[in-house]
């Protein structure tokens, strides 16, 4: 792969150029927070997150659908940093930063090792880096699947272009490996064989609607000779299976989870329709970007929809009666299309009608089809040459300092929810999310407040939960349960009804009301058996119940799933009950050794020592 390996002073100076522009504008995330929309369920909040990196946990990784998606890599690489940096921000928002600079310069490097055009692959290269709409990818830690799906996809292209140039078996593997890499860090790479596809047309010219019998020579070709079509998509066969498999599993995850929306066919089509507008437009303009844009329902020949469709529809036959002199277009036009089918909204997922972080992959084709273009264009009218690249590079610019800008709105939970709001107007999900920051803050009335109105616009499980959680604490016992008890009747993530059912058995047991008490517990681990603090509730009744045997199963399970001071004390205290004192005593110093100001462990520990001597 000889342009691969070709490092001259362009090549050089552009790769430069592009780390200081992609830092000089994402920079700033390092000192942002973490934010109250997603981040608690993928680090903050999750128990097998929190603990770091280790074998009981990667294997957690591997075999949760937490979250509604199947992402092991995800999970691993979240669990890497909290080893790394703890729960300090400002290192997993290093870490997003990194990845994301990655991308810009291996995208960089294969554009150039395919093309053979400097410039314009790191022009493609830099509006990848520095749009605003890559902001929400980088800036928000949940997201850390996007930029690490993206970066092995950028991998599996590297991968793809060396099988290109020579097929053999060993070089698909490499091709088949980065892929599934790539899936086990996001699904949405599903569409992956249908892109490589588009670049055996071009740059890789392994295919030609003429069927030519030998190279033609043409800029950016750079395999020798073309396939017939049938030979090509069978050779991606392997690659449809394992995007069929991960999308079975995913639509599984997201059934699981209640976040499939029964929606009609038609209101998802034009929600589809707008979409694909709104997202061209967003990359011209990319103003008043939010992270939560709510669905609302439209009908499909509403005058909004229709634009959209005709300026879809316009943009596809330019490219397809562009195809055989400028195949670029077609090439970059038929990626986006493709690439934002499994998040378009066909299968209406979650309340959301569009997001900034669909677009972190599929505006590659958007960029390549405009970068290529305007070179092209400069090369038929040399007097443009001068205004065409000025445009561009004040243009690049003009989006650097706006995504630096924008960056200011993901300081913390406070500042996004806000700024959602002002952007898209009330929705349930940012009134809510805005009223547990409130809340965590001190600012209890103004909580209720936000919390009380998402419920009125849309009751859901969480709202409820939260809105009795406060209720709780203000021992407003009567009025928290009931807000749990209508908090069942909304199904969505099953952790969220495991902890509702958690908290509901804690209640009863405490009103001492112990057989509806253990039917909750018996739900919540049914929900969620990897949760160590349900396993440590149940056990903890077990054990005022003298069922000591089942309550010593319980804390071993809680301690297997996750090691904590609480659940040896407590196993301790069912040994020591039982008269098995040396277990006891072991279980009190591996107490103390997680907690080593816990004085009861410490105390009867010392008892037991009497005891024996």
């Amino acid at each position: 792969m000889d342009k691969e390996l070709q490092f001259d002073r362009p090549t050089f100076l552009a790769a430069v150029l592009l780390v200081v522009l992609t830092i000089a504008a994402f920079y700033p995330v390092t000192f942002c927070l973490f934010v109250n929309v997603d981040d608690a369920s993928y680090v903050t909040g999750n128990d097998h997150v929190k603990q770091g990196l280790n074998i009981h946990n990667a294997r957690w990784a591997f075999t949760t659908l937490d979250v509604s998606n199947w992402h092991p890599l995800t999970w691993v690489s979240h669990m890497l940093d909290v080893s790394l940096y703890g729960l300090n921000p400002a290192g997993h928002h290093a870490t997003s930063l990194i990845i994301h600079l990655l991308n810009v310069i291996l995208l960089f490097f294969w554009l150039r090792a395919v093309s053979d055009m400097v410039w314009r692959s790191a022009f493609v290269a830099g509006l990848f880096a520095v749009h605003p709409l890559a902001l929400e990818s980088v800036a928000f830690i949940a997201e850390r699947k996007n930029v690490l799906s993206t970066l092995f996809f950028i991998l599996t292209l590297f991968a793809y272009a060396w099988y290109a140039r020579r097929p053999s078996v060993h070089r698909y593997l490499l091709v088949v490996l980065a892929f599934v890499l790539g899936l086990m860090s996001k699904p949405m790479l599903v569409t992956v064989p249908f892109v490589l596809l588009l670049l055996d047309f071009w740059p890789f010219r392994r295919l030609s609607l003429s069927q030519p019998t030998s190279s033609s020579g043409n800029q950016g070709e750079i395999i020798s000779g073309v396939q017939p079509f049938l030979p090509m998509v069978l050779e991606k066969l392997p690659l449809l299976f394992l995007s069929a498999a991960s999308s079975l599993l995913t639509i599984k995850a997201q059934a699981l989870d209640h976040e499939i929306k029964s929606v009609p066919l038609l209101s998802r089509v034009a929600n589809a329709g707008l979409s694909y507008g709104i997202y061209l437009k967003q990359m011209v303009w990319p103003a008043r970007l939010a992270i939560f844009y709510p669905y609302r329902d439209r009908p499909l020949f509403s005058l909004p929809v229709l634009v959209s469709l005709l300026l879809v529809c316009a943009l596809t036959i330019l490219a397809v009666w562009q195809i055989r002199r400028r195949p670029y277009l077609a090439v970059g036009w038929f990626w986006y299309l493709g690439t934002l089918i499994p998040v378009i909204g066909l299968i209406h997922v979650g309340d959301i009608a569009h997001a900034d972080r669909y677009t972190y992959l599929p505006l590659i084709g958007v960029f390549i089809a405009l970068v290529w273009g305007i070179g092209d264009l400069t090369a038929h009218f040399p007097r443009l040459r001068c205004a065409l690249v000025g445009t561009s590079v004040a243009a690049l610019v003009a989006l650097a300092v706006t995504t630096a800008r924008d960056t200011s709105y993901w300081r913390d939970a406070t500042t996004i929810s806000e700024h959602s709001i002002a952007v898209t107007g009330s929705n349930p999900l940012m009134e809510r999310a805005l009223g547990e920051t409130l809340y965590d803050d001190g600012r209890v009335r103004e909580a209720v407040i936000h919390l009380t109105r998402s419920v009125q616009e849309q009751p859901t499980d969480v709202a409820l939960y939260d809105l009795g959680t406060i209720k709780l604490r203000q021992n407003a016992i009567a009025e928290a349960v009931a807000d749990f008890q209508q908090a069942l009747k909304y199904p969505g993530e099953t952790r969220v009804a495991a902890q509702i059912h958690n908290t509901l058995a804690v209640i009863e047991m405490q009103q001492g009301v112990l057989a509806d008490a253990e039917e909750h517990f018996k739900q919540s681990l049914a929900l969620d058996p990897d949760s160590s603090r349900h396993h440590l509730a149940y056990g903890w009744l077990l054990m005022k119940e003298s069922r000591y045997s089942e309550s010593t199963t319980q804390f071993e399970t809680a301690i297997s799933e996750s090691p904590d001071a609480m659940a040896y004390f407590y196993l301790g205290s069912v040994f020591e009950q039982e008269h098995q004192l040396d277990k006891a005593a072991d279980a009190y110093r591996k107490t103390l050794m997680l907690a080593p100001g816990l004085h009861q462990a410490q105390a009867r520990l010392n008892a037991i020592a009497a005891v024996q001597h």
